[in-house]
């Protein structure tokens, strides 16, 4: 299947595009790199030695009163700026970042995010004074703890070895590691574990160290790839793994009882007492994997709120390591007018949603769940939130469907526990024949569309709001015909509840009475199903004796030397990016010339993104910088570049998701076009991304930005020397 969606990819990136883009583009296929090799390759020795230049690091060493009067809680946490995982099992990755933010707030302090590369920088960059916190999952050890003082646990884990499922020889107890291979970094609590088996009776045991830069959750890919042997997992991070992948194996515990904990300075007693009671107040642990059915009295007790959803781009996804979605974005203002935290749980499959709300996995379903009698039988639903109507897709250029009398003779595909099905058998009386072909029920109503588009299948069916997403991204397709036969056939989405939660189900009740067609409900409507997603772009300017691109030239050249970067490709960046318009806002709120986020712009150190516009264009290059200097140093720098663009686009956790893809299935992960590129695409089917680490990707999205920013570069090149 992967061979014929790549294909089809093909394809489809031989057409003429119709996206913005300056008048004289040339296709790809005649896109010339000497330029960009010639000057990237100048510049990438400098790429490669200077350090990110954030704000310069301020050395304090004072407790509460002295952050109090500088007015910042500097806080030190991994450098990604991104999740983790796709939450998927109710406790996002970034809850430390949450909780951070939570308690600066409490402290009456703004939160300064310090981006750390390595984790074995974490604690003496804490104890030099260039951060005042380090919230970052932390296992208490002994050696640590004569370094730092740790505030009470947010957790306790298990330590497991694990191995690749199915490989021969598998140790399954610890004396069975004698002879072994394990391998960890040198700073992790992990490698004390093992030193600890070393001096009992497993002397033979073979601790192999590996870069600091790698995370546990890249070691234990590489372990299930068959690139290394085994290693260790905490049992939280395991969690995390398995919910997308069974390609893991535990195998025993070598520790258990491990506490996971922030840490401060051992001379800043008043900073950990301000700390150990917000923790204390915010009671952390114990609701990951807990079944709980109790009513919204019980959720308030609890303090989290669980919503059950699928990952899709309508209601939950990531997005430059944002979550995201529609259905995301109300469940967020629900927790937020509980005053709880909100917690996002992913089921494997979509026929789960009702077994693991009923099993209390769950305590609400929002994921575009359209109300029916069959699952009214099973689950409470609230007041709508959202009404939509059933829309036949077809290909654009297709015949024209204008009555319900042109189903006649039409083929249509779709799932069976669709509610699609049970109107196209209403209407097949009235307006039959036609043909409704069952689709598997693993795919999604968007990959039934993009199959459409691509003239697999004739036509299938879809929620108005699902269509007016893809059409955001889309010019193959149409919403061809309307099922509906009046207002009343429109179809009713809801939230969803246990039948004898009725105090949930009043709130919810409640809750759409005050904020439908409230402002923040109309924002996140426009934004997801009305916006289209893609920059109106300015007038260019083709200005070849002049050797201008645009008004803000000199400062993109000024922090384009500065990393050793040319300034004409962050010059194309710029103007695919805002078209050069230094005000431009983008429909996920990204700002400025390089469309950067503002959280993004926070954790460098840059809150002034629009006004004036150098911020922005800082902010923008230093974080192409900060991509590049993320990918491997072995593989080619245009390769890296390419990467970096992506990751700059979409999030660099897609991007590594994609590379493995492409390793997977007989793709170079070490190039972009034609390889990644391609595998980073097939991160929109749910085959591919429902065991990815991020999960769902608009790959389509990345591999036309790439492109475009590379065409658009060639010509600049030829334009201003």
């Amino acid at each position: 299947m992967a061979g014929e969606r790549l294909e089809a990819l093909r394809r489809m990136r031989r057409q003429p595009t119709t996206a913005a883009g300056p008048p004289w583009s040339v296709p790809r296929g005649a896109v010339c790199l000497v330029a960009l090799l010639t000057m990237a390759c100048q510049a990438a020795t400098d790429v490669e030695e200077r350090a990110g230049e954030s704000v310069p690091a301020v050395i304090d060493q004072g407790d509460l009163p002295s952050i109090r009067a500088r007015g910042t809680l500097r806080v030190l946490v991994g450098a990604s700026g991104e999740e983790e995982f796709l939450p998927r099992q109710g406790m996002p990755a970034s809850l430390d970042k949450t909780l951070a933010e939570e308690l600066a707030g409490r402290l009456g302090v703004d939160m300064e995010f310090v981006l750390v590369d390595r984790r074995d920088d974490l604690i003496p960059m804490l104890v030099e004074g260039k951060g005042d916190l380090v919230a970052a999952q932390l296992t208490v050890t002994d050696k640590r703890e004569q370094q730092v003082a740790f505030a009470r646990p947010t957790a306790t884990v298990e330590e497991w070895v694990v191995g690749q499922r199915g490989a021969e020889n598998l140790p399954r107890s610890p004396v069975a590691l004698a002879g072994r291979e394990v391998h960890v970094r040198p700073s992790s609590s992990f490698t004390e574990t093992l030193e600890a088996l070393q001096g009992s009776d497993i002397a033979a045991l073979k601790v192999v160290f590996v870069e600091e830069h790698l995370d546990t959750e890249s070691i234990v890919y590489e372990v299930t790839q068959g690139k290394r042997p085994l290693t260790v997992v905490d049992s939280h991070t395991l969690d995390a793994i398995q919910a997308y992948t069974d390609a893991v194996e535990p195998l025993f515990k070598i520790a258990e009882g491990r506490q996971i904990a922030w840490a401060v300075r051992r001379q800043n007693p008043e900073l950990l007492a301000a700390t150990n009671t917000f923790l204390v107040e915010k009671s952390l642990t114990g609701h990951t994997n807990e079944r709980f059915l109790g009513d919204l009295e019980g959720i308030r007790d609890r303090g989290v709120l669980r919503v059950l959803t699928r990952n899709n781009p309508v209601t939950y996804y990531l997005y430059r390591g944002r979550p995201m979605g529609f259905d995301f974005e109300l469940a967020k203002l629900i927790a937020e007018n509980l005053d709880v935290r909100l917690a996002m749980v992913v089921p494997p499959s979509r026929d789960q949603l009702i077994p693991w709300l009923l099993e209390g996995r769950g305590d609400i379903i929002a994921a575009s769940f359209t109300i029916t009698k069959e699952r009214g039988a099973h689950v409470a639903f609230s007041q709508p939130y959202l009404l939509v109507d059933e829309m036949v897709v077809s290909r654009a250029g297709d015949p024209p469907m204008t009555t319900l009398a042109d189903l006649k003779g039409t083929t249509l595909h779709v799932r069976r526990s669709s509610s699609y099905y049970d109107t196209l058998e209403r209407l097949q009386g009235d307006y039959g024949p036609f043909t409704i072909v069952e689709a598997p029920e693993d795919l999604e109503t968007e990959q039934l569309i993009g199959m459409v588009a691509r003239g697999e299948i004739p036509l299938t069916v879809s929620d108005s709001h699902i269509l007016n997403v893809e059409l955001t991204y889309r010019d193959e397709i149409v919403g061809a015909l309307t099922l509906s036969r009046g207002g009343d056939d429109e179809k009713a989405i809801a939230f969803a509840v246990r039948p004898q939660n009725t105090e949930l189900a009043a709130y919810l009740d409640g809750f759409v009475k005050k904020t439908y067609r409230g402002l923040e409900y109309n924002l996140a409507r426009k934004a997801y199903f009305e916006d289209k997603h893609r920059i109106a772009v300015a007038t260019t300017r083709r200005t070849g004796v002049s050797g201008e691109l645009s008004p803000y030239d000199g400062v993109i050249k000024k922090y384009s030397e500065s990393y050793g970067l040319d300034w004409r490709l962050m010059a194309a960046q710029a103007f695919h990016e805002s078209g050069f318009d230094p005000n431009a806002k983008s429909w996920v709120g990204a700002l400025g010339l390089f469309q950067v986020m503002p959280a993004t712009g926070q954790e460098m150190g840059i809150t002034e993104l629009v006004d004036p516009p150098e911020g922005g264009v800082r902010a923008g290059i230093m974080y192409l910088d900060r991509q590049i200097k993320r990918m491997d140093p072995t593989i080619p720098f245009r390769q890296r570049v390419r990467f970096a663009l992506a990751a700059y686009n979409v999030g660099y956790g897609h991007l590594v998701d994609a590379r493995r893809l492409a390793a997977e299935i007989g793709l170079d992960p070490d190039r972009w076009f034609g390889n990644v590129e391609n595998a980073i695409a097939l991160l929109e089917d749910p085959q591919y991304h429902t065991k990815a680490r991020y999960g769902y990707c608009r790959g389509t999205e990345p591999a036309l930005y790439v492109s475009r920013i590379q065409n658009t570069y060639d010509n600049y090149v030829k334009i201003v020397q």
